[in-house]
């Protein structure tokens, strides 16, 4: 059984963060400016407006006297960002991308192969600080380079040390063969040792399948069969445009196949007909969105239309490779201020797509009972962003504010699962300078050792890490 790796992780204990327009997410609790939200032990205990005569209170009202007491004047408290799809292990990417073969596929194509599991646990390391600086406190690894067992645990390792909460959507080595199955019996040992006190329940499991298009049919209908019969929830790509047919995939045909429903999650799916939105919205099938990517190389995906539908639709970052950035405000404020451009939809709203970024996130990935919503009873992800500097204020709506004017480094505040990950805009556990340092010498080494001559700029004037 691995042990935990979360020895600089700050310790959890009772927080009351205070002072700020409280976003509950929550409709029974509402908004509260000038709130208060009381946390122990990892659990949100109170939300409550001390302001009010009678008080919007649940929970007790005795503090010990060693609470950290955050002031959050001046910012939007609300959940953590959830983000429902995110290629980890190719972050290390990020720059080495560009245009004709230097493109996205064409470089992890030709990469992937040499990344070794210290890699892949680097690359992790990158992510997930950076989702930490920007509020996400959780996450769904989309695995689809797990080249061996050790490839999974890295990525766990990593997971585990930085204090976030994640899905690990369990994948297959980059271009697998088509005929070849995942490998299923390592599903299940990771299930059994980082499913549950390795982790401290942080890390919970699905599996990140090619689908129709990608497999065989028999290693298709075996993969699909073996995670419906062991509960565990699916995803896969339906990426590129409707021409693409390596990459795009069969939605009629995966509904007549009974393959949707409930626990699958289509990625993209950015050029959905009308019939297939609606065979989506029939099924109960979830989509994750990517739009800072989508728009870049697959399309605009139809956003307000999946929502009229009633589709569970959520945000993701995708890869930091492409490259971009890990920052759902500015996600949000693009794929709002597009979405009106694309379709004039008026009742799609900076608020709206708050939800969409937390709790629809949460359902997406079967966390919504504990997380998702600053509600009484739920696991304390807890984030703070000022509206209060330039580039924001005044902030007459705070909401509307933090979501068109808002950016990471406007995340004051991260608390995930109890932890205060970051403080007054610092990360408290994670050495930022360190964790790019190693990335850009890790990089630096992956494309030696690739045998690729290729200018690297300031990644090469890194320290080069061992690739263990």
């Amino acid at each position: 059984m691995p042990t935990l790796d979360a020895a600089q992780l700050p310790d959890r204990g009772t927080v009351i963060v205070r002072g700020g327009y409280v976003l509950t997410l929550d409709d029974a609790l509402g908004d509260l400016p000038g709130g208060e939200v009381v946390i122990r032990d990892g659990t949100i205990e109170a939300v409550r407006d001390p302001r009010a005569a009678t008080g919007v209170a649940v929970g007790p009202s005795s503090m010990p006297d060693d609470a950290t007491v955050v002031d959050a004047t001046g910012c939007v408290v609300l959940p953590g960002f959830v983000d429902t799809h995110w290629h980890l292990w190719n972050s290390i990417l990020r720059g080495l991308i560009g245009d004709g073969e230097r493109a996205y596929f064409p470089v992890k194509n030709r990469l992937a192969p040499f990344l070794t599991a210290h890699d892949t646990e680097v690359s992790a390391r990158l992510a997930l600080a950076e989702a930490t600086w920007a509020g996400i406190t959780t996450l769904n690894d989309w695995d689809h380079n797990l080249r061996a067992p050790e490839y999974a645990d890295a990525n766990a390792r990593a997971i585990t040390a930085s204090g976030l909460r994640a899905r690990y959507s369990y994948g297959n080595a980059d271009k697998l063969d088509p005929g070849r199955h995942m490998d299923l019996d390592d599903v299940l040992r990771f299930r059994d040792e980082w499913v549950g006190d390795a982790s401290e329940g942080r890390i919970s499991l699905g599996v990140a399948l090619r689908g129709p298009v990608r497999t065989e049919p028999a290693v298709c209908r075996d993969e699909w069969d073996f995670a419906r019969a062991n509960g565990l929830p699916i995803t896969m790509h339906c990426g590129g445009r409707r021409d693409e047919g390596g990459r795009y995939c069969e939605l009629a045909s995966m509904g007549a196949q009974g393959m949707l429903g409930p626990d699958v999650q289509i990625v993209h799916a950015v050029h959905a007909t009308p019939a297939e939105i609606d065979l989506l919205a029939t099924t109960g099938t979830h989509i994750s969105l990517s739009p800072l990517t989508e728009y870049r190389s697959m399309g605009i995906p139809p956003l307000g239309d999946l929502l009229a539908a009633g589709i569970p639709v959520s945000l993701s970052i995708d890869t930091l490779a492409i490259p971009t950035t890990a920052d759902m405000l500015l996600q949000m404020n693009v794929t709002l201020s597009v979405e009106r451009a694309r379709s004039a939809r008026q009742d799609l709203t900076p608020r709206r797509m708050v939800r969409m970024a937390t709790l629809d996130g949460a359902r997406d990935l079967g966390l919504d009972d504990r997380i998702g919503s600053l509600t009484p009873g739920k696991r304390a992800d807890v984030i703070a962003v000022r509206v209060d500097g330039l580039g924001s204020a005044p902030a007459v709506d705070p909401v509307a504010t933090m979501v068109l004017c808002g950016r990471a480094s406007d995340v004051d505040l991260v608390i995930a699962d109890g932890r205060i990950l970051k403080q007054d805009g610092r990360l408290t556990a994670t050495d930022a300078r360190a964790v790019t340092d190693e990335a850009s010498a890790t990089l630096a080494d992956l494309v030696r050792r690739a045998g690729w001559d290729v200018p690297l700029g300031v990644a090469a004037d890194r320290p080069v890490v061992s690739a263990g």
